[in-house]
């Protein structure tokens, strides 16, 4: 792969836009298609808008590793640290930039900046989300549960729980 694709921290208001802007395309892509109308937008403005990102940084623990090109975030990866083990929030990839081993670059980052300190990692995958279900299990990811939970709306999110044994 090619090593125009470095990983950084996001800091800026700017950088947290841009995630914002990737989560969005990145959702519709994956979620259209698999989730009633109405719920991918929801979802966004729930969990991935700017200031529920800031606000996450700020208040949460959470901590976003972007990679960038021509000044645009195009993958990134969100995770919060929890007493024995790490969340990983999130792990995007704009469907431009797909299968070009940017999401795997971001999992490595992770593992090798988190894996003296943690030794599971988890996540969660809505269930009819192969692709990414297919991703996770490439990394060594496993599928140990399930969860649905109500988020309001009269929306749930039906997903599995993968994890990682480091």
């Amino acid at each position: 792969m090619e090593n125009k694709y470095n990983i950084k921290l996001a800091q800026t208001d700017k950088e947290i836009e841009q995630i914002a802007k990737c989560a969005e395309i990145t959702w519709h892509d994956a979620y259209d298609n698999l989730l009633p109308d109405g719920q991918v937008d929801y979802m966004i403005e729930k969990y991935q808008s700017f200031y529920v990102l800031k606000n996450d940084i700020k208040n949460n623990g959470y901590v976003y590793y972007i990679i960038q090109e021509d000044d645009e975030v195009i993958a990134f990866c969100g995770i919060r640290p929890e007493n024995d083990k790490l969340f990983i929030s999130k792990i995007y990839v704009d469907p431009k930039y797909q299968r070009k081993g940017l999401a795997t670059k971001l999992f490595n980052k992770v593992l090798i900046e988190y894996r003296d300190d943690y030794k599971l990692f988890y996540l969660t995958v809505n269930k009819n989300n192969t692709k990414a279900i297919s991703a996770y299990k490439s990394f060594g990811f496993t599928i140990t549960d399930s969860t649905k939970t109500d988020i309001g709306n009269n929306y749930v999110m039906d997903d599995y729980i993968m994890t990682y044994n480091n």
